[in-house]
């Protein structure tokens, strides 16, 4: 059973918007370390100012910056004793155009994910390791992480459909080019060596999240391809936000640890 974690130091990529914004303020509430790189650090700070929460970094730069990115893997707490920070949550994606049936960037998260394993290579092979209070003990070219949530999509599971199938024209066409850049994403993930865990929400929908909606939850195990199935139609990103937050931050989360999980209402 998962219990409740220390107060831990996390990365956040993609997190100005969506559900990575909402596991990110939810975060920063409770009280850990969190470092999130931002285009426009405004979208952040002026919703999250730093007179009220100075335990949020925010670094300007672009995701597909492998040094941009570096500088957010590097826990600021002690300076004398540089170490990678705990987790990651990584959420980034494109802007999707209905009219073109694509994303403004088809490899906007083939190109993050590779700067981003690419970052920690760096920093690993200049000695730096993480504490491994993420939810790890094992994995990782360190042995301790630091832990990646990775918020992919449902839609790409290679057990199977895991959508209703209502649903087919969307996932098979609409979404057919954003799926190829997660189906990417999934597959460098699981090739890195690194601890990880894929939460794959079904559609998603604005709007305010739902506490008194239960999230059903699915699990695939990336290795054996083991699944116990959850279908649904739609879940909110404050919800997918509140769940990473609830499950994988605060809580160590090792059952999830090398698996997917599929979360919707």
């Amino acid at each position: 059973m998962s219990t409740t974690a220390p107060k831990k130091t996390i990365a956040f990529f993609g997190a100005s918007g969506g559900c990575g914004f909402a596991a990110l303020q939810r975060a920063v509430v409770a009280g850990h370390t969190c470092i999130a790189l931002c285009r426009t650090p405004s979208k952040l700070t002026d919703k999250l100012p730093a007179d009220k929460y100075p335990n949020l970094v925010v670094e300007q730069g672009n995701a597909h910056d492998t040094a941009a990115v570096a500088r957010c893997l590097v826990d600021p707490s002690d300076d004398s004793r540089p170490r990678l920070v705990d987790a990651v949550v990584f959420s980034i994606g494109g802007v999707f155009n209905i009219k073109c049936m694509t994303i403004d960037d088809p490899h906007v998260c083939e190109k993050g994910i590779g700067a981003l394993l690419e970052a920690l290579g760096t920093l690993r092979s200049s000695g730096m390791q993480s504490s491994g209070v993420g939810g790890g003990g094992g994995g990782g070219s360190d042995g301790k992480g630091p832990k990646l949530v990775i918020v992919s999509t449902c839609g790409i599971s290679k057990t199977g459909r895991d959508f209703p199938i209502l649903l087919s024209p969307v996932y098979h066409g609409m979404l057919r080019v954003p799926h190829a850049d997660k189906r990417i994403l999934e597959e460098k993930v699981t090739g890195s060596g690194e601890l990880y865990t894929f939460v794959r929400p079904s559609l998603l929908a604005d709007g305010e999240g739902r506490p008194d909606r239960p999230i059903r939850v699915g699990v695939e195990d990336c290795a054996t391809g083991a699944v116990r199935r959850e279908i649904g139609y739609n879940i909110s990103r404050d919800d997918v936000g509140r769940w990473i937050f609830e499950n994988l931050i605060e809580k160590e989360g090792r059952e999830y640890l090398g698996k997917a999980a599929w979360i919707t209402w």
